[in-house]
């Protein structure tokens, strides 16, 4: 079973101009540092990153995800691909989820617009056949709703102060 949801922000920069905004987004570790807690983010080889998230709490679970994924800049937007996603606390549980993201920030004149499409899939195999497929949707949905949430928090405060203050610098 697959939950999927899709979450966009519009983030206004006033005075920012779309060549500094392309210009900031054209170094993906920028705005990557920005929008996700700095002591949490590697940098790895070839625009991969790592990341360990602070604990999530789920019903009985604490959940850590942990994510290695891409990110690039093609001239026209800051394209973020998860390629791994492993979700610590959840036991034996672990082989029964994965988690996919893809996100694009987009530069506009004094705005930055920011997508993602998120899925979460649940296989009902082992143990967790005996759950009730709406009740595993609804904890899918669930969690997907606290990652949308963060995002577009860590949109709001971190890649908007890191672009002003970018914008800034670099009038």
């Amino acid at each position: 079973m697959q939950v999927h949801r899709s979450h966009g922000v519009a983030l206004p920069l006033p005075d920012a101009s779309l060549a500094q905004l392309q210009g900031y987004l054209s170094q993906p570790g920028r705005p990557m540092k920005a929008l996700l807690n700095r002591k949490r983010v590697e940098g790895l080889q070839n625009g991969r990153f790592l990341y360990a998230s602070r604990p999530y709490q789920l019903l009985n679970f604490q959940l850590q995800p942990e994510v290695i994924f891409r990110s690039s800049w093609d001239g026209d937007r800051l394209t973020i691909v998860f390629e791994h996603c492993t979700i610590h606390g959840l036991g034996r549980l672990q082989d029964l989820v994965q988690f996919q993201c893809q996100a694009w920030i987009r530069p506009e004149p004094e705005c930055l617009m920011a997508k993602a499409d998120l899925s979460l899939e649940l296989s009902p195999s082992g143990a967790a056949a005996l759950l009730p497929q709406p009740l595993m949707r609804r904890t899918g949905y669930l969690a997907l709703d606290l990652v949308t949430d963060r995002l577009e928090k860590r949109c709001r405060t971190g890649l908007m102060k890191g672009a002003l203050d970018w914008v800034a610098s670099h009038s």
